[in-house]
């Protein structure tokens, strides 16, 4: 027997409706419930909570100014936080740093450290008095560095009382002018490598400068032939006073002082 094809009820075979949407005038009961409407703004992307906010900081603005016009000058808490923030400027803060523009000295002392190419700096120092119009001071004593009380006093006053501006020079340690009731120069100095300086000062004493022949017999009448063409080799390995003495190498009291402790 063949099987007959089953039926089905109608109520699982429903179609779907399709929706209609209400009409304007429809109420609840009448096809559906009411759509909300968003209230209308001047701005689309503002809300009128975000509007009113604008317009009360725009009328404290206008009543500040309006303020500030009246009495003259801003309100104290603005004065107070500028105070606090302090008078720089975005550009002071995040800009190069000006440049420091110091005074020109017109007292210059120049306590020249011995063989230091300080004669090379006095040439220069000269041609540069006549350029610019500066009062160069020179002194005649190159060996006597370390000064007694009188002695400092007196040196001061003459260096105190020569025309300004001026540049004083001269082979002596450092001089405290305040001290002495004196106004405190600036001071200028050169300081060379220390094996370097002592070759200067071997070959000086034996041979002198470019300034004279001579020059070397004056500084060292007494020094024989043999010494004064002693290989400087031969000088420090077999230890001879004038390669050994730790005085050599001396330069703190050009920049400490005339303490003995200096």
């Amino acid at each position: 027997m063949k099987k007959q094809p089953q039926q089905h009820s109608s109520r699982g075979c429903q179609e779907p409706r399709p929706h209609v949407a209400p009409s304007a005038g429809a109420g609840p009961g009448q096809g559906g419930a009411w759509r909300r409407r968003r209230p209308l703004s001047l701005l689309p992307f503002l809300s009128l909570r975000d509007y009113g906010f604008c317009m009360a900081a725009l009328l404290l603005f206008c009543l500040g100014s309006l303020f500030y016009q009246l009495n003259g000058g801003p309100p104290h808490f603005l004065l107070d936080l500028r105070h606090y923030l302090g008078n720089s400027t975005y550009l002071d803060d995040h800009g190069p740093p000006p440049r420091k523009v110091l005074p020109f000295p017109s007292q210059v002392v120049y306590n020249r450290v011995g063989k230091c190419g300080s004669r090379t700096v006095v040439l220069l120092l000269r041609i540069l008095s006549e350029r610019h119009g500066f009062n160069l001071v020179t002194s005649d004593i190159h060996n006597k560095t370390r000064l007694t009380k009188n002695e400092q006093m007196e040196l001061i006053k003459n260096i105190s009382t020569a025309e300004q501006p001026y540049l004083f020079t001269r082979h002596v340690h450092f001089l405290n002018f305040s001290r002495f009731g004196g106004e405190q120069p600036v001071y200028i100095n050169i300081i060379r490598d220390p094996v370097n300086r002592f070759l200067s000062n071997y070959f000086f004493r034996r041979f002198g400068d470019w300034r004279g022949e001579q020059n070397h017999m004056i500084r060292t009448p007494t020094m024989r032939q043999e010494e004064r063409y002693l290989d400087i080799n031969v000088c420090i390995l077999e230890n001879y006073p004038e390669c050994s003495n730790p005085r050599l190498f001396y330069i703190i009291p050009y920049f400490c002082g005339q303490h003995p402790r200096c």
